[in-house]
């Protein structure tokens, strides 16, 4: 029931000592390259702002489940290139939420828009436009071919001998859209470093 009312204790309920408050400028664009960023108004606000110049350039994947175990890294942190519409292209941190706010929409970015890739079979045909352009495959950097980064065949018994002895086969192309567990709350974290070096997390989560 508290969750049902509000009442309930999320995320953004947390405050602790000394908090700074971040907001991300997310891209207006589903492919496009960074030309420049102009982050001047906004630290002249006395926020503090984060672009691709200012972090380690370190690719990770997204997934939570990694099956195989071994899967490409694809993400960066922030990037020269935006990839999808809403990625991140700077951080702003101030000391409270409307300033952070207001830094975030001062900071001012100059895109070069690029064909973006919008139906997942048109991406795999040659000509398409590139999304990645090299991968990391465990430790080892791999060039993408026509925006395929891995594939898998998956196989369980004999499947050509079920075809053939089936009494009805039905062929067809089938579908599955994105799916979102969405939690019951905006999209937020907060992190606390700790004396010994790690950091306490507190995120949204699906619960």
């Amino acid at each position: 029931m508290a969750r049902v009312t509000g009442a309930e204790l999320y995320t953004t309920d947390i405050s602790l000592p000394r908090m700074l408050h971040g907001r991300i400028l997310s891209s207006p664009y589903a492919h496009a390259k960074i030309v420049s960023i102009d982050t001047s108004a906004a630290e002249a606000m006395g926020a503090t702002v984060l672009t691709f110049a200012d972090v380690p350039k370190v690719r990770y994947n997204e997934r939570i489940i990694t099956i195989p175990p071994v899967l490409h890294k694809d993400h960066y942190v922030l990037a020269d290139k935006v990839r999808r519409m809403g990625e991140a292209v700077a951080a702003a941190a101030a000391e409270t939420e409307e300033l952070a706010e207001r830094a975030v929409r001062a900071i001012r970015v100059e895109y070069e828009v690029l064909r973006p890739v919008l139906d997942p079979e048109e991406a795999m045909k040659p000509g398409a436009p590139a999304i990645y352009d090299k991968v990391l495959f465990g430790e080892d950097e791999i060039k993408i071919a026509n925006n395929v980064a891995c594939s898998r065949d998956i196989s369980v018994g004999d499947a050509k001998k079920a075809f053939a002895e089936a009494a009805v086969t039905v062929e067809g192309t089938f579908r599955l859209p994105k799916v979102y567990h969405a939690q019951l709350e905006t999209k937020s974290c907060v992190c606390r470093p700790e004396p010994d070096g790690g950091l306490t997390v507190w995120p949204t989560t699906q619960s």
